[in-house]
């Protein structure tokens, strides 16, 4: 699926850019998404706009029609920083449901295609940066190591007040091969990747909550992941209004969702050690599911899991 393909399909509502005067040639784009985070905002895109960089770069910048203060703050950066900061203003009848949840899908994948840059780098409005030389750092690495399709880098968890906490996610400090990356054996926090531009997605990607899962996968078919241990972490925050702060259940749902569309995109591709893999994820999730419905006495979930366990044995 192209930029066109995408907007014939899924574009209701024209989405407003915002006037700017970003050069039509830079090397990077970095995508920042944003959805209430006024809290937050300001700080991630200080963190961007203080990149040491011998070349030019843009920030894209998605508002999602935020119920508070957001899109006033974007406003205020869009007029300060025109020659960085390209901002899309994006309407509420363009949302895409996953699951029955609202998402910022179409946001995500609108600004992938509106990059200009050779490549992408990805910040969360709620997430921020704190190495400054970090993208020079990262495309360094990209235009020296061509067999390489992305790379990244540490992340650290904090909460709402500005406390580290510890992370349950598993952080790999290492190279990724492609394969291990096609079956998502690791995975690295997408805010702190720098990657090369994706010309084309598969639909599937707007039927998954985890677009950073399926960006993963299209990368692993592009090439290997490189780890470097020179950039400071960039700062995950973990709040209430988060995604994965649902509970544990819902969780499992949606990562089985994700893994039987993955499945069947690397069937297609013809990865049938990547498709094998996610049968096994999509197993594992649904014994998981099973035990939480049973710990929540969630019957009709725990009958329908059991069922579906019992036809993919």
């Amino acid at each position: 699926m192209n930029f066109e393909n995408f907007k014939l399909k899924y574009l209701k509502k024209e989405v407003e850019h915002y006037q700017n005067s970003v050069p039509d040639t830079v090397k990077v784009s970095v995508l920042v998404q944003t959805y209430n985070h006024e809290q937050f905002l300001e700080q991630c895109l200080d963190s961007i706009l203080t990149q040491n960089t011998n070349f030019d770069f843009e920030i894209i910048l998605g508002e999602d029609q935020s119920s508070d203060n957001t899109r006033s703050i974007c406003l205020k950066y869009a007029r300060e920083f025109p020659g960085r900061i390209r901002l899309l203003l994006h309407q509420k009848e363009n949302k895409i449901s996953v699951n029955g949840i609202i998402t910022g899908n179409f946001n995500a994948i609108y600004n992938l295609f509106s990059a200009r840059g050779k490549f992408i780098a990805f910040c969360e409005g709620d997430d921020y940066w704190t190495d400054s030389s970090k993208l020079q750092k990262q495309v360094d690495f990209l235009e020296q190591n061509v067999e390489f399709s992305c790379c990244f880098h540490r992340f650290k968890e904090q909460d709402v007040k500005g406390r580290m906490i510890s992370s349950p996610l598993e952080q790999p400090e290492n190279d990724i091969t492609s394969e291990d990356l096609r079956s998502i054996k690791f995975h690295p926090l997408l805010s702190t990747f720098c990657f090369q531009k994706i010309q084309e997605v598969h639909s599937d990607i707007l039927k998954v909550l985890n677009v950073d899962t399926f960006i993963l996968c299209i990368l692993g078919y592009m090439g290997k992941a490189g780890f470097l241990a020179t950039i400071e972490p960039t700062i995950y925050r973990r709040h209430k209004d988060g995604v994965w702060s649902l509970d544990r259940l819902k969780k499992y749902i949606i990562k089985q969702n994700t893994f039987i569309i993955l499945e069947k995109y690397h069937r297609n591709k013809g990865d049938l050690h990547a498709a094998k893999n996610f049968r096994l994820y999509l197993r594992n999730i649904r014994k998981s599911a099973l035990l939480e419905s049973i710990r929540n006495l969630k019957i009709i979930s725990c009958l329908k899991l059991g069922w579906k366990l019992f036809k993919n044995k």
